[in-house]
């Protein structure tokens, strides 16, 4: 009886919406990466590639995904169940002039990377760094939409736009890599997020009466931006570091995150979306515990799988065409090797979800200390292990995931004691 109520609940209708919309973008990636492989294996060109996309996906973790989420769902959430009607119109407005100053701070750190990199492919650098400017641009603009439309309740929708996505740049990465390149790889994100932008958000706009929402900056919180994107600000650190000394060893980095990421959004991340929804509505101890226990066993499957099979699965993957015995080998050690900051990146994710239902003002103070420690350790690890160690970039970089991944952990427990008290449960 328990089982078929879960069944029938709207909790798990939405999870599974979320889920399998995760599912079949993984499976969208799990063909365009093998392509991408295929045609470029652990080449320098890929390599550069890679370190430039590093810093656009840094700058861009504060306009898109968890840190966006965070600011926005709680605020849309209690408009959209108080007021039937509500207009777009104002946070249209906003968005547009958002994008302009996305579009030049971007260009100046990718500018500032080419420089660093003073590689031979320099000048279609700067062609793919007009590309990923554009992409950080128009996600920041979905993603605003994509969260709106989660706080409406409606997931299903949600998951057919976020899917869409993939499912164009899929098509495409082969032809379009074939006759483009490495362009053909930017292109084809630019497709995907045209596509999305015109079938499902710009639609969004029509409703023209009811209540205006107002959305200015003082709606973006920079701790919550931060810290609601910290595994991935986590993880493009790390890929950084892994590529500071101009190797491909980044491109091992790069297909194996892509691998761990995979387990982090369709499942840690669907949980913190409806951990995040649920407690904003009703606050639920039990339900956070539940998502707890659910990120430790998926985290522990994880690491038992690679254990035994990261080789294997590698393999089956990656290897055809340029990406080679070798590479094989490589980006499976690095993969397994990465495992364990898994979990404890799906353990802060999950725990840091109930502070950010929290209001800004009366947790300022708490905010700004988890921010700043945070920052310190971050930044702070990437500088002394850049510039005072000398040993090999994996080892960096490896030292970097587990320190600060442990240090969000010992953060998120403390965010975590602090909702407990304000909450009073």
């Amino acid at each position: 009886m328990n089982i078929r109520r879960l069944i029938s609940s709207r909790s798990f209708k939405d999870f599974s919406s979320l889920f399998f919309s995760n599912v079949f973008q993984k499976l969208f990636g799990f063909v365009r990466e093998p392509i991408i492989a295929f045609f470029f294996g652990s080449s320098l060109l890929y390599a550069n590639y890679l370190l430039l996309r590093t810093g656009a996906d840094f700058f861009s973790q504060f306009t898109t995904g968890n840190a966006l989420k965070a600011n926005l769902l709680p605020k849309f959430t209690k408009i959209y169940n108080i007021y039937k009607k509500v207009s777009l119109k104002r946070v249209f407005s906003f968005s547009n002039r958002i994008m302009f100053f996305l579009f030049v701070f971007s260009q100046i750190i990718q500018s500032g990377i080419i420089i660093y990199l003073d590689s031979e492919y320099k000048y279609i650098l700067y062609i793919i760094s007009v590309f990923l400017s554009l992409t950080i641009c128009l996600n920041f603009f979905n993603n605003i939409y994509l969260t709106i439309m989660q706080s409406q309740g409606r997931f299903f929708k949600y998951s057919l736009a976020s899917t869409l996505n993939s499912f164009i740049v899929a098509v495409f990465i082969y032809p379009f890599n074939l006759f483009l390149g490495i362009l053909g790889i930017v292109i084809s994100r630019i497709f995907g997020v045209l596509t999305l932008t015109f079938l499902y958000i710009l639609p969004m706009n029509r409703q023209r009466d009811g209540f205006e929402v107002e959305l200015s900056r003082k709606d973006f919180d920079i701790s919550t931006l931060i810290l609601g994107n910290f595994a991935n600000i986590i993880i493009i650190s790390s890929r950084f570091v892994s590529g500071s000394d101009g190797s491909n060893n980044i491109t091992y980095f790069t297909y194996s995150i892509f691998i761990l990421n995979a387990v982090l959004t369709s499942v840690i991340g669907n949980i913190s979306t409806l951990l995040l929804r649920e407690i904003s509505i009703k606050k639920s101890v039990k339900f956070i515990y539940y998502s707890l226990g659910i990120s430790v066993f998926v985290g522990s499957l994880l690491v038992l799988f690679l254990h035994y099979f990261s080789y294997d699965f590698i393999e089956l993957v990656f290897k055809r065409g340029k990406f080679g015995i070798s590479d094989v080998e490589n980006t499976s050690t690095y993969l397994y090797q990465l495992s364990y900051s898994f979990i404890l990146i799906f353990i802060a994710t999950t725990l840091f979800q109930p502070f950010f239902t929290l209001k800004g003002v009366d947790t300022r103070n708490e905010r700004n200390l988890i921010l700043y420690i945070f920052l310190i350790i971050l930044f702070g690890g990437i500088f002394v292990l850049s510039f005072l160690f000398s040993m090999d970039v994996r080892e960096k970089s490896l030292i970097l995931i587990y320190s600060s991944s442990f240090v969000s952990v010992v953060l998120s427990v403390y965010s975590y004691i602090v909702y407990l008290r304000s909450e009073k449960l």
